[in-house]
């Protein structure tokens, strides 16, 4: 399996992801993080969560993503024009939009931001090859695992570690955590393909995995595994995790619709924005606050930011 860790935000039928994301394959990387699975937790549902939301449209754009916020700045990717132009990463910061330059791209997009204000993403460069990122005011790294052919970064914590997936010569998806220049791979026993999602300060992780049943998220706290599937669902994303543990997400419902989730104390609350046809929540600060994006029922994709 490929992909898990952002083709799921694909599936929604929108195809400004495509390309950047279509991953294609490379080999195992140093380190391994051993999993011991948890006892097994019953999680409950709640009412939903009230948010007021704010729609995040890049002026002049057809469709427009936000992965990632921290106080008054978001990032996440753009496409002005669906039929001619690239997919491009940008920062929302207060009121104001700028497109971000990421050298040497020809694709790119903005996936987490952290508190002292690095960002990181994933590019296609000039040679077609898919990259990983960090970028702050002063300096643009490309995240590139060892031996790898494309890499993804996908989330950052206060701390500077990175986390993402990658894809080995048998075009297996694993997940990676990068703690300086330490590279750890990540793979839930039994799956087809792994992708972890986020890290918080205290370093647990969430992330994204498919086996012969489906799409289910993961927590790993303390080499502990949790997976984590929203009653009733067809699928189950998790993309977001904060200081205080909980967990943010979406789920697939039996009608192919899919659902924002909040994961707190055991249970799960449903986050829609109201009349969307589907709901993505991609990111979560320690406030609460959260990230990511919806479909209208014109079929139009628009950012949102909810607190």
């Amino acid at each position: 399996m490929q992909r898990t860790g952002m083709a799921v935000v694909e599936r929604q039928g929108r195809i400004m992801l495509r390309g950047v994301l279509d991953l294609r394959p490379f080999p195992a990387m140093p380190g391994r993080l051993d999993l011991t699975p948890a006892p097994d937790a019953s999680a409950r549902t709640a009412a939903a969560k009230a948010y007021r939301f704010r729609s995040v449209d890049f002026p002049g754009a057809a469709q427009s993503l936000v992965f990632d916020r921290h106080g008054s700045s978001a990032v996440g990717a753009v496409v002005f024009d669906p039929a001619t132009s690239p997919t491009t990463a940008f920062q929302y910061v207060g009121q104001d939009y700028q497109l971000l330059e990421v050298p040497g791209s020809t694709m790119s997009i903005a996936t987490a931001i952290n508190g002292p204000g690095l960002i990181g993403g994933v590019y296609m460069d000039l040679s077609g090859n898919t990259r990983g990122f960090t970028m702050d005011d002063t300096t643009f790294t490309s995240v590139d695992a060892p031996t790898a052919s494309a890499t993804q970064v996908i989330g950052l914590n206060d701390a500077g570690q990175i986390v993402g997936d990658y894809i080995d010569a048998a075009s297996v998806e694993h997940g990676f955590v990068k703690t300086g220049a330490a590279f750890t791979t990540v793979d839930v026993p039994g799956a087809t393909g792994t992708g972890v999602t986020a890290i918080n300060t205290a370093g647990d992780i969430v992330g994204i995995f498919s086996d012969a049943v489906g799409t289910h998220g993961f927590l790993i706290r303390g080499g502990a595994l949790t997976i984590i599937d929203y009653p009733g669902s067809t699928s189950t994303s998790v993309f977001g995790i904060n200081d205080s543990g909980e967990i943010a997400g979406f789920y697939g419902d039996a009608s192919g619709n899919s659902h924002g989730f909040i994961l707190a104390n055991g249970a799960f609350s449903v986050v829609d924005v109201a009349g969307a046809a589907s709901t993505l929540v991609l990111g979560l600060e320690n406030n609460g606050a959260i990230a990511g994006a919806y479909t209208d029922v014109l079929n139009g994709q628009h950012g949102m930011l909810g607190r």
